[in-house]
């Protein structure tokens, strides 16, 4: 039996690289696709500090794009040789939530989504159904191919929080989701600024060109306050989870706030009055919903700049080590300082 090199979730701080059989086409939906490149999600990272739920014995990677080598007896949309993104987050379709038009809900896709729960893209093979790809054209190449689903993430938020052409937009967190919101309102917005305290990811949105505060150095109130002209953001995103209590300091009256960043760990206290006075609304978004086809087209149309975004690409055989340039040490569990935006990894 063929053998292929995966990257397996084992236990906390803990991912190894391994030989699995390369895995079969057993339902009639399925397509085998040969990986081309993965990304490192942050989430990626919050599993392997226990702060995300997983599997066991997962092979992790949630981003990436491949070829398809084997399709099942009931694939209708895609043929062999075909190159395809994947939407990881699987949807039953049928629930009240899916036929609502809110899939994002779906209880079935709690435990179902591909390199969380199911084996995902860390590998040389992987086994999918059909409606978790999307075909992209010749114009992305492999390594932008992996960020179609996170893309798509971003455009969900985008399409709930509802930027306008005239608004001001402070995104809290230069990681890769803060970048990609960063980037969309650059082309949409008439004024956009982020926050960071990470040396790198600072480098990195200077880069991009788009405004960028330390809140361990400035006054991030009172810089936020002359950003906008004294009234406060017309739209805050949390780009990191932990931030909803300085977002309703910094956002204007009238004005919304996107919870997109996940932390479960993080709790905040909020005084209501505030929101009422202030006619804030806040919002939630964590993955995308319809958004996979706008995302591929998006990144076709070349619109973002998606150059400072990308910091390497690797073999899947180095990718254990590339956690620490991420932040983390896998074996202490302490943070680092980063020294990457996203890692790409190549089987």
């Amino acid at each position: 039996m063929k053998s292929m090199k995966v990257l397996a979730y084992k236990n906390v701080g803990e991912i190894v690289l391994e030989e699995r059989p390369v895995p079969e086409i057993t339902q009639p939906n399925q397509v085998l696709v040969k990986i081309a490149a993965v990304g490192i999600c942050g989430t990626d990272v919050k599993i392997l500090q226990g702060k995300h739920a997983v599997g066991d014995n997962t092979v992790l990677g949630h981003e990436f794009c491949g070829t398809i080598e084997g399709i099942g007896d009931g694939v209708s949309t895609m043929k062999v040789g075909d190159r395809v993104a994947v939407d990881n987050s699987l949807r039953c379709g049928l629930c009240e939530a899916c036929r609502s038009g809110n899939s994002s809900q779906c209880d079935w896709l709690k435990d179902k989504s591909i390199g969380i729960f199911q084996d995902g893209g860390m590998a040389e093979y992987c086994v999918l159904p059909e409606n978790a790809c999307y075909k992209i054209p010749d114009e992305i190449d492999d390594v932008t191919g992996t960020q179609v689903e996170t893309l798509g993430t971003v455009l969900n938020g985008m399409n709930i929080v509802q930027m306008q052409c005239y608004d001001t937009v402070v995104v809290l967190g230069f990681g890769p989701i803060g970048y990609l919101f960063a980037a969309l309102a650059k082309n949409m917005v008439s004024k956009v600024m982020v926050t960071e305290i990470d040396a790198f990811r600072i480098g990195v949105a200077k880069e991009l060109g788009v405004p960028v505060f330390n809140p361990n150095e400035v006054d991030l109130e009172k810089q936020i306050m002359e950003f906008t002209g004294g009234k406060g953001a017309d739209i805050v995103i949390d780009a990191v989870g932990s931030q909803l209590e300085n977002a309703i300091k910094y956002v204007a009256p009238g004005g919304k706030i996107l919870a997109f960043g996940m932390d479960s760990s993080v709790q905040a206290t909020i005084t209501p009055n505030t929101i009422t006075r202030k006619a804030i609304s806040i919002l939630g978004s964590y993955i995308g919903q319809n958004t996979c086809q706008p995302a591929i087209k998006i990144l076709q149309s070349g619109k973002i700049n998606m150059t400072p975004f990308f910091t390497k690409v690797i073999n899947l055989e180095d990718g254990v080590s590339s956690f620490g340039q991420l932040g983390l040490d896998l074996e202490t569990q302490k943070s680092l300082p980063k020294t990457a935006m996203k890692i790409v990894l190549k089987p």
